[in-house]
């Protein structure tokens, strides 16, 4: 027996050979296994993962006061200038050979906008890149998920970035004349196996992030996104930016046309006004053209009316 097993108070004695080859297989698994795992090249992320599920559609109130965006459901590559009433703000908008952005554009910078003030609220941290899963966004804005919805997503995002600004308007607490892309730049993630979009990362403009830093955004209802109409978009935002908490809101009826940013003539746009009026479709709020061409709006606050909103909506 004892030359089988070992006593307690006896050690076996080191064979140094046996030591030195355990060691060097050891240092071998070591080197194996770093080098099947990539390092860590930016230990600190620098872009913000837009994963929240239950989150409110939120609009910057800037470019709902100002119209940034093309009405035009064609290319449109005019440049268009906006004045306030009183002449001390003003927007210049030139488009690229791709066009000037759009209302239904927007709805990527309404995305975002959304889930970065989601992120803030929830004490995630942030940062002026944010990643996106298309498929998401798509759903989302209720975007066709075919392969055109994805065309239709890279198509905007070349136009946010192609189309200058450039605007003394403030967002944050600097007012300055600036000059900027409406999205500071944009990769498109695809997949390996079937090339399609899967991730997006934006990189938002440093006045649109000042406006969100300074969480000057306002919800919005998710049946905006319902809405086929550019103008009728544009409606809604006016409508949400200024009736507020008022049971009406009064506006000339040129003053709205210019702040829409229709380039039809003032004739065709009253005329669309009241198609418009005649639909009743803008979520929580109608308009009332008065006789001397004044317009009116007014919050919907009963159920019948949100009743009837949603029966508009779902008809095909």
């Amino acid at each position: 027996m004892s030359d089988l097993f070992v006593q307690e108070d006896e050690q076996p004695e080191e064979n140094p050979l046996l030591t030195q080859l355990q060691a060097i297989s050891q240092k071998a698994k070591q080197r194996r296994t770093e080098s099947s795992i990539a390092p860590i090249k930016n230990p600190q992320r620098d872009f913000f993962v837009a994963d929240f599920v239950d989150y409110t559609f939120k609009d910057d109130v800037a470019t709902m006061d100002a119209p940034f965006f093309s009405l035009s459901t064609k290319t449109d590559r005019n440049i268009f200038r906006w004045e306030s009433p009183d002449a001390r703000r003003y927007v210049e908008v030139a488009p690229s050979a791709f066009g000037r952005a759009t209302m239904l554009d927007k709805d990527v910078l309404i995305f975002l906008a959304s889930q970065v003030t989601a992120a803030r609220n929830a004490g995630v941290e942030i940062s002026r890149t944010v990643r996106f899963v298309a498929h998401d966004f798509l759903v989302s804005t209720n975007r066709d998920t075919s392969r055109n919805g994805y065309k239709g997503l890279k198509d905007a995002l070349t136009r946010l970035r192609g189309t200058t600004i450039r605007t003394n308007i403030r967002t944050g607490d600097r007012e300055i004349t600036q000059i900027f892309g409406l999205i500071e730049s944009a990769q498109i993630i695809s997949a390996e196996r079937s090339g399609r979009m899967s991730a997006v990362e934006v990189t938002l403009s440093e006045w649109l992030w000042r406006a969100l830093a300074s969480f000057e955004v306002l919800s919005i209802d998710e049946a905006y996104f319902r809405l086929n109409k550019p103008l009728e978009r544009r409606l809604y935002e006016i409508a949400r930016k200024h009736v507020g908490r008022q049971s009406k809101w009064q506006i000339s009826l040129e003053t709205l046309w210019k702040k829409s940013g229709s380039l039809s003539p003032l004739k065709k746009f009253k005329h669309q006004l009241k198609q418009s009026i005649a639909d009743d479709a803008l979520p929580g709020y109608s308009y009332q053209l008065n006789a001397d061409d004044s317009v009116s709006c007014v919050p919907k606050k009963n159920a019948a009316g949100v009743d009837e909103l949603a029966r508009r909506l779902v008809q095909p």
